[in-house]
């Protein structure tokens, strides 16, 4: 009989201001920006009741969030944030090739100008997410990733980094949401 020792406490990363603005200033590059919305991410956390409250009507009513301390309040906020900022995007479950060449030249911010996935392409694929996939090969040219959010929904929220430091911003928004 083999008996393996469990750990008696799993280790869950703490949620504080600083690894939010990590993950922020990693994917944005604006420090001003990266720093009021990681001190607004910790008041979701801190006092949930307060900050939806104060943001009900803008951000969470389009979500389905109907109360506060919902699960996905903090990250749903900043999604919302992220995207405001076209720092992100929100593609549908449904593969289409003209919205992910779209959200690519947006969040590429001028380094990416034609289409990098076809139409052909998204006929012969399973949904948006393995469309994703496809371009990732193809960003890995201009040393681009893309990261994306573990949202539970049918979209698919993606934010596109540099190829360098893509892991470590997906173990980040891993950590922190997932």
């Amino acid at each position: 009989m083999v008996i393996f020792d469990l750990p008696t406490k799993l280790t869950i990363p703490m949620k504080t201001e600083k690894n939010y603005y990590d993950l922020l200033i990693s994917i944005t590059n604006n420090e001003s920006f990266s720093k009021g919305l990681a001190k607004d991410l910790m008041e979701s956390e801190e006092k949930p009741l307060e900050f939806f409250s104060k943001h009900r009507g803008n951000h969470f009513s389009n979500r389905g969030i109907n109360k506060a301390e919902n699960a996905e309040q903090t990250l749903c906020y900043l999604l919302d944030k992220l995207e405001e900022n076209k720092f992100l995007c929100e593609l549908d479950y449904k593969a289409d090739s003209e919205e992910l060449n779209h959200a690519i030249k947006l969040l590429s911010k001028g380094k990416i100008e034609n289409d990098l996935i076809s139409e052909e392409d998204a006929e012969g694929s399973n949904g948006m997410f393995e469309l994703i996939f496809d371009a990732e090969d193809y960003l890995e040219e201009y040393d681009l990733a893309i990261v994306q959010f573990p949202l539970d929904s049918d979209s698919h929220p993606i934010a596109i980094v540099s190829l360098k430091q893509s892991e470590k911003i997906q173990t980040m928004i891993d950590n922190l949401f997932g």
